[in-house]
């Protein structure tokens, strides 16, 4: 994507391909309601999207060679040239050989007395301490390790070098005395402070031990000091963040309370479906089922999701009469499916087929369960056993339209939408999706022609300038953008989206920090559970290097969360950023190539 020039400032191609990117990573529940994607937002603690840096690893530093178990090999004092091979564990994938200079002959030094050794000039104790180190690195070599551990903890004693205490740490680790390890480690970094061999042989270490936390942040703070080159580094640093965040994650799961999402992403998913009409005016207001579910209807048209999920709840509890009882059941597993559980939603979509198998909406309904489990199978036969109740149904080919659009299937989408729109033209998603699978396709003047004809079909609704909006962001139609998000914003105040997507756009492209905050801020004031404008605000707050405010942010994600899922995906950012933070206050001049890494 060539770069583009707008209100003076020029935008490189990666910009635009990173907020491209950000378009496509949703949550695909969104899709239920508009494939196209909800903000410009791809926010994250900087260094996850760094971690798999492919480029090729610089040479190792003389002072240092191999992976965890291996010793440094160095000297200052020779006289003879010794050439080791250095054996890795099977995880250190190589074997190094280096060449190593030793003595040929002197005293016996490993049988001085500390007070011979005092007696020594420090060029004679330098002389000892390379002498022994050497025939540890012998020793290693040959995998006697117990032998080669004394042999530096002799040379200890002549001198107090990281580097000793490193090589010692790596006969621990192959002995498996991770405890040592991680002691010597420590005091290999008290005297060189950042060193990274021996914060990769602790890391290690603390992972073996099932300290998580801390191998985390030795291993985040190799990537930083290392530029992110080392990438077996990278790979630990994912996989022990992972591991972290799932045990996190299944913790809090244990108590954790289910609730609903926003309500911005509720009525994305109620919306995604025609209305059912109803007229409940001749229910009486008491205490039957189907007065609850009355109650439940009028709390959704008025968008009071949590009273209309009581209600609901009540109403299932209670019984409904035949005519309402599967609308009930429908309603229940909408509900417990947005609160993230699916088996139990699955379970009333079951028995409100049951009690109405003509009821298509259930079935397509049903088939968000099978998608959300990846079953690909059972996804696409609830669209067929709906087209055979009633194949004049629009829904049914939108819902199908968007399960291909979100697999990949853009041409099918493309027929399905406009199948959904041959149906019933009245449908706003249809026509925005109908637009978004065509731009996906290349047909870029089919897209922007159906768009435009949306926007005079649609000319007051919010989400056709807000998605057109975001395609224009995609051709680097800026102005333009601006103007579509601006223009949603005004026709309804209470959308978080578009606020959200243009602080990204503010603030990723036109580098208007205090705009996009504010926007973003905004986002919040209208949808406080909104997390797309959560996560989006600590983004800014971390590449702004504000990690302790962005902290706060990414925390209340945690929070927000409903699935084990998104539990362990705003757990990451979280552990993501207190490592960073504490990286820059352990290593104050280190921190700056972690800004330096930001693109």
């Amino acid at each position: 994507m060539a770069p583009v020039q707008s209100t003076q400032k020029i935008v490189a191609p990666s910009t635009f391909d990173r907020i491209k990117k950000s378009l496509e990573d949703k949550d695909w529940k969104f899709y239920c309601a508009l494939a196209a994607g909800l903000t410009l937002a791809g926010a994250g603690a900087y260094y996850l999207t760094n971690s798999t840096n492919s480029k090729k690893k610089k040479p190792e530093s003389k002072r240092e060679l191999g992976k965890p178990t291996v010793p440094d090999v160095s000297s200052t004092t020779t006289t003879t040239t010794t050439t080791i091979t250095e054996k890795t564990t099977p995880a250190e994938g190589k074997t190094t050989t280096t060449t190593v200079e030793t003595t040929s002959s002197g005293p016996d030094f490993a049988t001085l007395s500390d007070v011979e050794i005092a007696a020594l000039s420090d060029e004679k104790r330098a002389e000892a301490a390379q002498s022994l180190k050497t025939k540890g690195n012998a020793k290693f070599s040959s995998k006697a390790y117990e032998e080669a551990a004394e042999l530096y903890t002799l040379a200890l004693k002549y001198k107090a070098d990281p580097i000793f205490y490193s090589n010692r740490s790596a006969c621990y680790a192959n002995l498996g005395y991770n405890d040592r390890v991680i002691e010597d480690c420590n005091e290999a970094l008290r005297l060189e402070p950042v060193y990274v061999k021996a914060l990769n042989r602790r890391a290690h270490a603390f992972e073996k031990k099932g300290d998580l936390e801390n191998s985390l942040y030795d291993f985040t703070c190799v990537c930083i000091l290392d530029a992110f080159k080392n990438e077996a580094a990278s790979k630990a640093m994912e996989r022990v963040l992972k591991l972290v965040s799932e045990n996190k994650a299944k913790e809090i799961m244990k108590t954790k309370k289910p609730r609903l999402p926003s309500p911005t992403f509720v009525n994305a998913y109620l919306d995604s479906f025609r209305p059912v009409v109803q007229d409940l005016a001749g229910i009486p207001e008491d205490e039957s089922g189907d007065a609850y579910y009355a109650k439940a209807y009028r709390a959704i048209t008025e968008k009071d999701y949590n009273t209309a999920l009581e209600a609901c709840e009540k109403a299932v509890e209670l019984g409904c009469s035949r005519a309402y009882q599967a609308y009930a059941l429908n309603l229940m597993g909408t509900f417990t499916f947005l609160k993230g559980n699916t088996l139990d939603a699955l379970s009333y979509f079951d028995k409100a087929i049951e009690a109405d198998p003509k009821y298509v909406q259930s079935y397509i309904k049903r088939s968000s369960i099978y998608m959300e489990q990846g079953d690909v199978e059972s996804t696409y036969k609830q669209f067929e056993e709906a087209i055979a109740i009633n194949p004049s149904d629009p829904d049914i080919y939108y819902h199908r339209g968007q399960v291909n659009y979100i697999s990949g299937s853009y041409d099918a989408a493309a027929k399905d939408y406009s199948e959904s729109i041959k149906l019933d033209d009245s449908f706003v998603y249809a026509h925005i999706q109908l637009g978004v699978v065509q731009y996906k396709l290349g047909s870029i003047s089919a897209s922007m022609s159906t768009f435009n004809n949306t926007l005079k079909k649609f000319a007051d609704s919010t989400d056709v300038h807000n998605y057109y909006g975001e395609l224009l962001v995609d051709q680097q139609k800026l102005p333009e953008a601006i103007e579509m998000f601006g223009k949603a914003m005004t026709l309804d105040p209470k959308n978080p989206l578009p606020y959200i997507n243009k602080a990204m756009l503010m603030y990723q492209v036109m580098g208007n920090i205090e705009e996009a905050t504010q926007l973003c801020q905004s986002a919040l004031e209208v949808d406080p559970a909104c997390d797309a404008a959560v996560a989006s605000l600590a983004q800014i707050l971390l590449e702004q290097g504000k990690p302790e405010e962005a902290l706060k942010y990414y925390e209340m994600a945690i929070d927000l969360a409903r699935t084990e899922a998104e539990l362990e995906h705003a757990i990451s950012y979280v552990e993501a950023t207190k490592t960073q933070t504490r990286f820059a206050k352990d290593f104050p001049d280190a921190a700056a190539k972690l800004k330096a890494l930001r693109g």
